[in-house]
């Protein structure tokens, strides 16, 4: 094999040109799909960065039938779940539970708290994911036994080194969380980010700690509880699933038994808990089958630049098997001597083989500048949130290991056939002068058929491409559907300073009166989440008189919590009914306000004001329909429809709240006076973060759809580009081979002009062929992926303009070669014959 490599490398080396146009088409095939892998490894693929990852399970919620349109299947367990399977199973060997939580946090009792993004964890957590701190120890199972008894944290590493200088009599501090000393055990060891990779946390607290914490209550005031045990302690919830459970098997167990216990369990949990599990199943799979069951939404995307990027490939190496047959014609004559000796074809066809795998890893190596330029241009994404999210795109381990997964299975795609076809010739006629026109025909139409599939795979990517950058740009002018100008948005968080229900409430209520009087501020308004950001709820509801699908009990909305001036100050309207008002109480009838598409999904032929629903089940709390508010973009700019409702703050206290502020002029202005405001009110409460809703805007919306329509224009381009490429290397073949025969046409009287036009429409016919091929295709691809870029309607004009423009890059890729032959020397030509 090594000799083989070396007489390749050698061969390669006079062939300069050949392997220089081969390796460039194949490092943008592979770069192309390297990058798209990246960008998939950022987001889904990327494990957790502990020991034997891929045997760690993940067991998570599944409500059947309350999917919102097609999303959010899946979710995390409550506490109270996770405790009884831990308590029933008998397959595990562990299980732990973890859950993010924010937290107040300062190094002494005086300072002003920062926030900090920590996890919650069951006492086990470090030693199921089999990790071991890297300085003191981690938790006992009594210091998570006893509920607000054992406050003692572990540090992250991060903060272990930025806070205390990486000092080990940090062993045995005092940090203070939401006001309580918290005595420090232990360091977490370096890149550890667990229970979610993407998410960076500071810090780890025993789960026993979550109720003294939280202030000893509820985030809702005592009876207005929006599920039934609202009110209870955040261990005792068991309609709150947020608790991320992962667990190691016992030695000799399977997933699939596993799985099957966690079923029994959770049809026990149904009947015992029917309020809050009756369509509740508990589902067992690995890490990675989690992520990707809770995120379909970046499971389409990443699939879609996948599969073109899969299509660049093909395309490129279309183009290297091509100039691979053409070179095959050139050694026919020496690949015959060798047969005629005794050489083996299984011996010829591996030297090939060794000369295309050369060509492919080189490609590869030059593909990685290609990736990185892609994982550089994904990497602009970002999530103006307070949660640490930690994306990263860089070319890792396993990226590295996809590039040579396709660089290897590249030398299949485009090697293997032109092995096989030039060590298969006449040797009669391969060892004649000149004699070279065996099973030329057949060889001609196998070119062909490459680049016309070259054209075609190339149309396909240049109409999706533009008819995506089409949706994007209609999406990104038309109305959002609320207000992004002259509007600045602050982060708190009451139980960081441990405020009680009361407390809470007397503090947003000041703080809005003060805000409104400020100079420059027209209105304020309270909101759970921000249009475009993380945040808000998911609530079961019943709609009242409603025939729910076929073993649903419940159908889940998101929901979000806000003041009376929301809707105003956002600039939602309320298109039927009323906004929420000040009568909207705690001791009053609960009311909601809905979306449009809620309002047309349960109550088409009636208005749905006065209407009610039930939450959690049919027996739940009644709450009544007082408006419907205009349909909006919630988390995305380009997402499915989702029903939605608000609910007032006024009856569902929460201790998270951002305030906005609707500003007459710069709203970034205001951000000083705002801070003066909280400070005069509680010097001990922090304002978490302070942003304008343009920057939100421009940044979750703008800046990220630029990113993904500039991959796809990328993708298109490059596909493009490989065609014609193709297009050109094989007119150019097609003239060296017709040269005997232009050379006698031009003899006999045939003029420049009709050469030209000769083989102008050889390669204007296969360009048209595949056009017509790539636009059979695309009407076949047109339905999903129409509705991937949530276009309303299909452009044909632009398809028109795409096919256009790619038929006139094609006519000048042809021209080159075609003038090229109306320029031979007839008496040069028959005189070398």
């Amino acid at each position: 094999m090594f000799q083989d490599l070396r007489y390749a490398a050698r061969t390669l080396r006079k062939n300069a040109g050949f392997a220089l146009v081969a390796i460039i088409s194949l490092a943008l095939g592979i770069g192309a799909n390297s990058a798209i892998f990246s960008m998939a490894n950022g987001l889904l693929l990327r494990p957790l960065h502990v020991p034997h990852a891929s045997s760690l399970l993940v067991v998570q919620s599944h409500l059947r039938g309350e999917s919102l349109g097609g999303m959010f299947q899946y979710s995390q367990l409550s506490y109270p779940d996770f405790a009884d399977l831990r308590d029933r199973a008998q397959s595990f060997a562990g299980l732990t539970a973890s859950e993010y939580s924010a937290f107040g946090y300062t190094l002494d009792k005086g300072s002003l708290p920062r926030m900090k993004f920590g996890v919650l964890a069951s006492w086990n957590f470090f030693r199921v994911l089999g990790v071991e701190p890297a300085l003191g120890r981690d938790f006992r199972a009594d210091e998570d036994s006893v509920p607000g008894r054992d406050a003692v944290a572990i540090l992250s590493y991060d903060l272990w080194k930025t806070d205390f200088a990486a000092r080990p009599d940090a062993i045995g501090q005092t940090i203070y969380l939401n006001g309580i000393a918290f005595t420090v055990i232990g360091v977490a060891p370096e890149g550890l980010n667990a229970p979610v990779s993407m998410i960076a946390s500071a810090l780890y607290v025993p789960f026993a700690m979550a109720p003294r914490l939280a202030g000893d209550h509820a985030n809702t005031a005592p009876g207005s509880g929006s599920t039934p045990d609202a009110d209870r302690s955040p261990l005792e919830r068991r309609g709150d699933r947020q608790v991320f459970v992962h667990g190691r098997l016992k030695p000799g167990v399977s997933v699939a038994q596993a799985a099957a216990e966690a079923l029994v369990v959770s049809r026990q949990l149904s009947q015992a808990y029917a309020d809050t599990n009756k369509t509740c199943s508990l589902v067992v799979g690995t890490d990675m089958q989690s992520r990707l069951r809770q995120n379909p939404a970046d499971m389409a995307l990443v699939g879609i630049l996948l599969a073109m990027a899969v299509v660049v490939l093909l395309i490129a190496c279309a183009n290297v098997m091509n100039l691979m047959l053409s070179r095959g014609r050139a050694r026919q004559r020496e690949i015959a001597v060798r047969l005629a000796i005794g050489a083996g074809r299984g011996r010829l066809v591996r030297q090939l083989l060794a000369e295309s795998l050369l060509v492919a890893l080189f490609g590869g190596a030059l593909g990685l500048i290609v990736a990185q330029a892609g994982a550089g241009l994904f990497s602009q994404i970002r999530i103006p949130t307070d949660i640490p999210v930690v994306i990263e795109f860089g070319l890792d381990t396993r990226v590295l290991l996809f590039t040579l997964l396709v660089a290897i299975t590249s030398v299949v795609l485009f090697g293997l056939l032109p092995a096989l076809q030039s060590t298969n010739p006449g040797l009669t006629t391969a060892l004649k002068t000149g004699g070279v026109g065996a099973g030329r025909r057949s060889r001609f139409l196998g070119r062909n058929a490459l680049v016309i599939g070259q054209v075609a795979g190339s149309l396909l990517l240049l109409v999706f491409a533009t008819q995506a950058y089409r949706g994007a740009a209609i999406v990104l002018s038309s109305p959002a559907g609320f207000r992004t100008d002259h509007l600045l948005t602050a982060n708190f968080d009451t139980s960081l300073a441990r405020y009680s229900t009361s407390q809470t409430s007397e503090f947003y209520k000041r703080m809005v009166e003060r805000c409104r009087a400020l100079p420059g501020v027209k209105a304020a308004a309270l909101t759970e989440a921000v249009p475009m950001l993380p945040g808000g709820g998911q609530d079961r509801i019943v709609p009242e008189g409603v025939q729910l699908p076929q073993g649903a009990e419940a159908v889940s909305v998101v929901s979000n919590t806000v003041s009376g001036d929301y809707f105003d100050v956002m600039d939602i309207p309320i298109v039927e009914g009323r906004a929420f008002q000040a009568t909207d109480k705690t001791d009053s009838r609960r009311v909601a306000i809905v979306n449009e598409l809620f309002a047309h999904k349960y109550f088409p032929k009636q208005s749905a004001v006065g209407r009610r629903f039930r939450l959690n089940s049919a027996a739940g709390q009644p709450v009544e329909i007082v408006g419907v508010a205009r349909q909006s973009h919630y988390f995305f700019p380009v997402e499915p429809p989702f029903d939605f409702i608000y609910q007032p703050l006024s009856q569902n206290s929460r201790t998270a709240m951002t305030l906005v502020l609707h500003t007459a002029a710069a709203p970034g202005a205001l951000a000083a006076p705002l801070r003066e405001v909280v400070h005069s009110l509680d010097p001990t409460q922090p304002v978490i973060s302070i942003r304008t809703m343009d920057d939100v805007y421009d940044q979750r919306a703008r800046k990220t759809m630029g990113v993904l329509i500039g991959a796809l224009a990328g993708l298109g381009v490059l596909g493009m580009v490989l065609a014609l490429v193709g297009l050109y290397g094989l007119m150019t073949y097609s003239v060296g081979l017709r040269q005997r025969e232009i050379g006698i046409r031009m003899a006999i009287g045939a003029n420049q002009t009709g050469v030209l036009e000769m083989i102008m429409r050889q390669g204007m016919t296969l360009a048209g062929i595949g056009a017509v091929l790539g636009l059979l295709l695309w009407l076949l691809a047109s339905r999903p992926v129409m509705t991937f870029v949530q276009a309303s309607s299909f452009s044909w004009s632009l398809l028109g303009l795409v096919t256009t423009g790619l038929l006139a890059a094609a006519a000048l890729g042809a021209w080159f070669p075609a003038r090229r032959a109306s320029q031979v020397d007839p008496n040069k030509v028959l005189r070398q014959d």
